[in-house]
This record gives C-alpha cells, structure tokens and sequence, in this order.
C-alpha cells in the first residue's frame, strides 16, 4: 500500500511538471507569434516612412527585448528571434533622417541588408552636402562641397550597393536600380540636386470658415458630390501605421 502511494504520488508530481512545461510552451509561442504579428507591422512602418508610427513599432519590439532579458532567454532570443535587431534599428534611424547614426551602427556590418541600409543612408549624406555646398557663396568652397558630395557617392554608396547586390538573397530590383544611377554620373548628378517639397492636392471645394463644400458632381450630374476633401496620399482617411485589428500594445 505505502509503494502504491508513493507511486501515485510521484506520478501527481509528473503531471504537474508537464502540465508546467506544456504551459511555459504555449506561452513563449504565444508570444513568439505576438512578436512576429508586430514586426510585419513595423516593417509596414518603414515602407511607408511613417516616423510616428515606426517609432511607437520600436517601442513594441523593445518591450519583447525587455522580456527575453525579464525570462532569461536573452541568449536564446537574440540567437534564433533577434539576429536582424540592429537592422531593425537602423531602418528607424534612417525614417528619422539620422543617417550619421545608421552609419555608425552599422559600420563593420557584413550582409545584404546592412551594405543596402548603408548604401542608402550613405546617398542621403550626399545629398545633405551638396544641398549645403549649393548655399554656399565662395565659389571655391561651393565646388569643394559639390565634388566631395558626387565622390561620396560614386566611390562608398557605390561600393556598398555593389555589395548588396551581390549578397542578396531575392535578387531584388532596388540594389541593382539604385547601383545603376550612382554608376551613371549624369543620373547621380541629378539625384544630388534637391527635390522640391512635394504639394499635397486636396478635393472639394474651401468655402470660407475653414470649412469643405461638396466636390463636384459626376458627368451629366450623376453620381453623390463628395463632401469631405480627401488628401491623395492618404485615401479613405485611413491612419498610416494603423496597427491591423486595432491590437493593444504587449505589456506584461
């Protein structure tokens, strides 16, 4: 009787233990699972250069950060989930025009994405300084600038975008576009030179008061006039970064 009670009791024990280990299971998938449903968002963030919300999609991949270090698993984490982290972080660098930093960070890099975020952080750098050099009115600091913003970029932003072509998986389009146009120095010329801001186009017409009067009507006057202006670059009044399914930030 007393080795039938042991025995139903280290078998109690087992179950418990497995019923443990099966729930810190679904708990880390779960959480896996959470961290990949919001670095989808963040990347949408990125493609999109909205600084706001790649910055709240920073916030959201630092809290899964803080919980491998919290859980002890920070080895585990940055092993199989966190390897492209740095790269995460550069991209937001780069959104928040913070190229110097981009840079920096990912000096010493060797991989597709960071000769590509380089490249490209590198091309703004350029031109920044022959944005400056244009402004300026001693005509030989004027050149000064101009030749080293065109050598910056037909020498370093060349060489690592030769490199992410080389090194990239998908063979994608951009890496080999964008070596092509610092390749060619008429095209990088006018890359160089600074863009006017661009003029977002509104619908309908102001009335006085700040206020939208209906848009014009269809052909023939078919069709509802339209009520509420509508800027071009953001259609249906949608909020770019949106988190999909209005899903609350992770905490805890």
């Amino acid at each position: 009787m007393e080795a039938t009670k042991r025995f139903t009791f280290l078998r109690f024990l087992a179950a418990i233990l497995i019923a443990f280990l099966f729930s810190g299971m679904a708990y880390l998938l779960y959480k896996v699972g959470l961290y990949y449903s919001y670095l989808d968002a963040y990347s949408g963030h990125i493609a999109r250069g909205d600084q706001t919300a790649a910055r709240e999609g920073m916030e959201d991949l630092n809290y899964f950060y803080e919980l491998s270090d919290n859980l002890h698993l920070r080895w585990a984490a940055d092993k199989y989930l966190f390897k492209d982290s740095i790269y995460h972080r550069a991209a937001f660098n780069y959104v928040a025009g913070d190229y110097d930093r981009v840079i920096s960070d990912l000096q010493g890099q060797d991989s597709f994405w960071a000769y590509y975020i380089r490249g490209n952080a590198q091309w703004r750098r350029a031109q920044g300084i022959y944005a400056n050099g244009l402004n300026l009115n001693d005509k030989a600091e004027k050149e000064k600038q101009l030749k080293a913003a065109d050598d910056l970029a037909k020498d370093m932003v060349k060489d690592d975008y030769a490199l992410a072509v080389k090194s990239d998986p998908a063979g994608s389009l951009p890496p080999s576009w964008n070596y092509d146009l610092v390749s060619d120095d008429g095209a990088r010329q006018k890359g160089l030179q600074p863009k006017p801001a661009p003029i977002k186009v509104k619908l309908g017409i102001p009335i006085p008061g700040g206020k939208s009067g209906p848009g014009p009507k269809g052909e023939k006057d078919k069709g509802k006039a339209g009520t509420k202006p509508q800027d071009l670059d953001n259609k249906g009044g949608e909020t770019p970064g949106a988190k999909p399914g209005g899903k609350p930030k992770p905490r805890g």
